[in-house]
């Protein structure tokens, strides 16, 4: 079960109160923190490294060097050079422990390139533990390089990494769709069908109306989001495509932007059919399938 950024705070404030105590270790020394720790509790836990009790501050670089939160280097660094001898000393520790960490992604990278079976299993499982937000482009080359068993285990790692750091979670579908090989007759036509259903289709036949029904916006609404795990992963193929290429995915680009606008604006209904089952959760019709009815939206079944 997660921890709240509540709870968390709470546990450490009171293992603060123990260091000012003088009971050595008490934040640093705290599995349960380490454990439960996430990178969007830095911001409460990171004011205590101005904290007025050296120890204390000293002992919240110890708790940053070991769960490898990034975030402090700079703070580190500048206490590293101003602060007291005991405040130094943990703040050389949590550099050291950051460029282990590097070196030791170093060497897993080399793992997960050329090597397989088990040992590139248990590099897949340290990367995801070990790896941050400057790693996932090189880590999900391999991801669309690889295929079964070892395609999961990279995206375990690659949902691990984002899972720790909340700036990427808004783009987590992305991230961990799967890498396009550049191909560019594959992709002019990938341009071409979606202009047509955007800039023909949809603009002739939905554009217009005010209102539609719900099977009609999840269907547009699927579609824009395909488009848009699509063009995230032939963005870096550009390059490797002619011009045409580029100007199309401009051009893609904002007839996404233009119909997505233009659907939140519309009004959904929800038109049952005769005989129809509706979810008794949010109202949705459900699909039978095996003498079951199922709600695919929520997953309810009856």
């Amino acid at each position: 079960m997660s921890v709240s950024r509540i709870e968390y705070l709470e546990r450490f404030l009171d293992d603060a109160d123990f260091v000012i105590s003088g009971r050595r270790g008490a934040i640093s020394e705290d599995r349960w923190l380490i454990i439960n720790y996430h990178p969007s509790f830095y911001g409460a836990v990171s004011k205590h490294l101005m904290s007025s009790n050296e120890r204390v501050r000293a002992e919240t670089v110890m708790l940053f060097a070991s769960v490898r939160e990034r975030a402090a280097l700079d703070a580190v660094r500048e206490m590293r050079k101003t602060d007291k001898d005991v405040v130094r000393t943990a703040c050389l520790g949590y550099l050291n422990a950051l460029n282990e960490s590097d070196s030791m992604m170093h060497d897993l990278f080399d793992v997960l390139e050329h090597k397989g079976g088990q040992e590139f299993r248990l590099a897949a499982a340290k990367t995801g533990s070990l790896g941050n937000s400057d790693d996932i482009p090189r880590i999900r080359k391999i991801y669309g390089q690889v295929t079964g068993d070892m395609r999961a285990q990279v995206r375990d790692a690659i949902s691990a990494i984002i899972d720790r750091d909340p700036d990427m979670m808004r783009k987590k579908d992305l991230l961990l769709s799967v890498p396009v090989f550049p191909d560019e007759r594959k992709f002019l036509s990938f341009l071409d069908n979606s202009i047509n259903y955007l800039d023909i289709r949809y603009r002739d036949s939905i554009a217009p109306v005010k209102v539609i029904s719900e099977s009609t916006y999840n269907n547009v609404y699927g579609a824009i989001m395909k488009m848009r795990v699509r063009m995230f992963n032939e963005y870096d193929n550009l390059k490797h495509y002619e011009k045409r290429c580029t100007d199309g995915y401009n051009d893609l680009i904002s007839l996404m932007e233009w119909a997505s606008g233009d659907l939140s604006l519309k009004t959904v209904e929800n038109i049952c059919r005769a005989g129809a089952v509706m979810c008794p959760e949010c109202g949705n019709e459900m699909n039978h399938h095996n003498g079951i009815w199922t709600c695919v939206r929520c997953g309810i079944r009856k």
